[in-house]
């Protein structure tokens, strides 16, 4: 089997559970119309769905490496698909609302270690940074085709509609890896003889320093997510479906920015590091420029900024996925990607509510932009006390 068929595969799956786990808080000016949420209570559409990926997560590694890749990258596309049209049916109130968001989570908790193993394990090492943010493009992608897609739905019909199409194309989706992947590949087992025990590989400084720092990388991302769409609205005046545009560029922008540095710091001899810090500081300088961006500023110059923020607060996934997948020893690939998913999970989850409390309480957006550039300078102090192994092993 081809290795791009497994790529393939994997960026089709990833993109649909990637959809329907951003599906909700893309949707949230509608949900808040209909439920009657708070800013505070539009940032917990996140927190549930990300606690649930939090949880999910670590089993989902072990699921991964015990069973396959290519069987639980299927399985949890067809269960995100059955969870969405849930949501449609059932979802009355916010209280309906809550378990099944957190049922989501637990599905977006899959797709991060299939896919990472899949096209680590399919490709060399010297193509690895470029394939896996091939691979982690599909959750920004994901996010676009939601922005692009759903908002319109919801503004023609309903934002039930829109959850049913999501998971539709999740569907379709499922049908398209499984035919591309038809069968699991085997797994690197450890060297005779070493065989380290879970809580040893995840103590290690490197993987641990690594994991911490992935509570502030998302932060950004899944902010631009819930609010963009209300802050351009509610600050400048931006109709809603003008926002949806501007955040489908964003997204796509941070789709497009992952690979080119995963490409990049392939050519740089394989160092992930000190690109992946330089891009955490570049975006908390964007997240600035957010905050003090004047009120008669063009609506192309706020495109502009809008998508260099998206090109690098969304631009890290490849990066650190990849720097996780080469921490870990072999075999254990899908377990350290999960372990590092329960912190990236843990900033999805508390950042939006977060921003909106001290949007809500100081009624300014500047003070959540400035507190997330802070995050970001966070995040670039911890990856950069990483110490990276040598790639000339291979």
């Amino acid at each position: 089997m081809s290795p791009w068929a497994v790529l393939t595969a994997a960026m089709t799956a990833g993109t649909a559970v990637s959809l329907i786990g951003q599906a909700y808080p893309t949707l949230a000016p509608f949900i808040r119309a209909d439920l009657g949420l708070s800013l505070a209570a539009v940032g917990l559409l996140n927190t549930f769905i990300y606690l649930g990926t939090m949880l999910g997560s670590l089993p989902s590694g072990w699921l991964t490496d015990k069973l396959g890749s290519r069987t639980v990258m299927i399985v949890g596309t067809l269960i995100g698909a059955g969870l969405a049209v849930a949501v449609a049916v059932l979802a009355r109130s916010q209280w309906m609302f809550i378990p099944l968001l957190f049922l989501v989570g637990l599905v977006v908790a899959s797709a991060t270690p299939a896919g990472a193993q899949a096209v680590a394990q399919s490709f060399p090492p010297e193509r690895r940074g470029l394939v896996i943010g091939l691979r982690q493009m599909a959750v920004p992608l994901g996010g676009a085709l939601a922005a692009a897609i759903l908002p319109a739905v919801a503004h023609f019909a309903d934002w039930r509609w829109a959850s049913v199409v999501a998971a539709l194309l999740a569907v379709v989706a499922a049908l398209v890896a499984a035919r591309l992947y038809y069968e699991s590949l085997p797994t690197k087992a450890p060297p005779r003889g070493a065989h380290p025990a879970l809580t040893q590989v995840l103590r290690e400084r490197n993987i641990l320093l690594a994991g911490i720092a992935g509570v502030t990388l998302p932060t950004g991302q899944f902010v631009m997510i819930t609010y963009l769409i209300l802050f351009l609205k509610e600050r400048y005046g931006v109709p809603e479906l003008t926002g949806a545009v501007l955040l489908t560029a964003a997204q796509f922008a941070g789709a497009f920015s992952r690979v080119f540095w995963s490409w990049l710091s392939d050519k740089m001899g394989g160092q992930r590091k000190p690109l992946l810090v330089m891009m955490v500081g570049l975006a908390g300088l964007f997240a600035l420029v957010l905050a003090w961006l004047p009120s008669g500023t063009p609506l192309l110059l706020k495109a502009l900024i809008v998508v260099l923020y998206g090109a690098t607060a969304l631009g890290w996934q490849g990066l650190h996925f990849s720097l996780l997948t080469e921490l870990s020893p072999p075999g254990w690939e899908g377990r350290v990607v999960g372990f590092g998913l329960i912190f990236t999970s843990i900033g999805i989850a508390s950042a939006p509510p977060l921003f909106g409390l001290l949007v809500d309480f100081s009624n300014n957006y500047a003070l959540g932009w400035i507190a997330q550039a802070a995050v970001f300078g966070i995040g670039a102090l911890l990856l950069s006390n990483i110490v990276e192994r040598p790639r000339n092993q291979g």
